[in-house]
């Protein structure tokens, strides 16, 4: 992980380096004076060499700080806390609508292959995947806050402040495990101990509950472990279009002011956080499937 951790800051510092413009006519305007114009320079310290700039960063990372933002000075760890809890609830409201609905519609549109609710439920999968979320979101704010008027277009609160955004954040999510969940179950239901079941006398219920779902639940993790990191790591269009108050519309604004410090905390957060999904999908694994188990104690 460190490895990995000391590569994406490499990378990030180097990508943030070649973006065109200079952060400091960002932050004083380029009619300011050659004198404020250099002080800024100095000291956000942009004057040093990339190397020099490079690596007193890293100090800062090994003394457990992300640096400060170029326009509020504030310690963008600190301000990574306090948003990042917003985000957290964001993406577990998603999750709660994308989780089991998903499972629910994959496992009936396999159960009814071929027919009407099999072609409807395939037709919205494939739109919630080709949809972007900048394009959801709009229409769930035409519909809801504009027409009706039952919900607010954005802010940050309480839960009728979260109902659109996570519907938004939810929607690829749950078309995915739509598809993952069909594909799997029809996989299934063709291998050969679903039917020795069968043969031996066993109910269809008995058959999809047991043996068929405990086996389509292992691609079905991965899907949902690897969503919810993306949940925290890709919720940037999600919350700058409903102004929710995460560390996505965060990074979005230290992207537009080229705010460096708030970019490569933001980004070395998320990579943090799917570092960690990955590794509690693989402790899931061990609990789920025997087969992992198994294969650890062989070893």
């Amino acid at each position: 992980m460190i490895p990995l951790l000391m590569g994406i800051t490499f990378i990030t510092f180097s990508l943030t380096k070649a973006l065109p413009g200079d952060p400091v006519f960002s932050i004083v305007g380029e009619r300011s004076s050659p004198e404020i114009i250099e002080k800024i320079r100095t000291e956000i310290g942009a004057d040093k060499s990339v190397i020099r700039q490079y690596a007193g960063y890293v100090t800062l990372l090994l003394q457990g700080e992300l640096g400060r933002s170029y326009y509020t000075n504030r310690k963008v760890v600190d301000e990574v806390g306090l948003k990042f809890p917003n985000t957290l609830l964001l993406a577990f409201a998603a999750l709660v609508i994308a989780a089991p609905f998903g499972v629910l519609f994959g496992f009936i549109a396999a159960l009814y292959k071929g027919r009407a609710a099999d072609k409807i439920l395939t037709m919205l999968s494939v739109s919630g995947v080709s949809m972007p979320v900048f394009w959801s979101g709009l229409l769930l704010m035409l519909l809801f806050s504009l027409r009706l008027k039952v919900l607010p277009p954005s802010g940050t609160g309480g839960l009728q402040y979260l109902v659109l955004p996570a519907i938004t954040l939810s929607l690829p999510a749950l078309a995915t495990l739509i598809r993952v969940t069909r594909i799997t179950v029809l996989d299934l239901m063709d291998m050969q101990f679903i039917r020795t079941a069968r043969a031996k006398g066993l109910t269809e219920t008995a058959i999809n509950s047991i043996h068929i779902m405990k086996n389509a639940l292992i691609p079905v993790i991965t899907v949902i472990g690897l969503e919810f990191g993306s949940y925290l790591n890709g919720a940037v269009l999600t919350e700058t279009i409903f102004g929710w108050d995460g560390i996505g519309r965060y990074a979005m604004e230290g992207i537009i002011k080229r705010d460096y410090p708030v970019i490569m905390g933001c980004l070395l957060i998320g990579t943090i956080v799917f570092v960690l999904m990955n590794l509690i999908v693989d402790i899931v694994y061990h609990y789920v499937d025997p087969r992992v188990r198994l294969h650890g104690t062989d070893r």
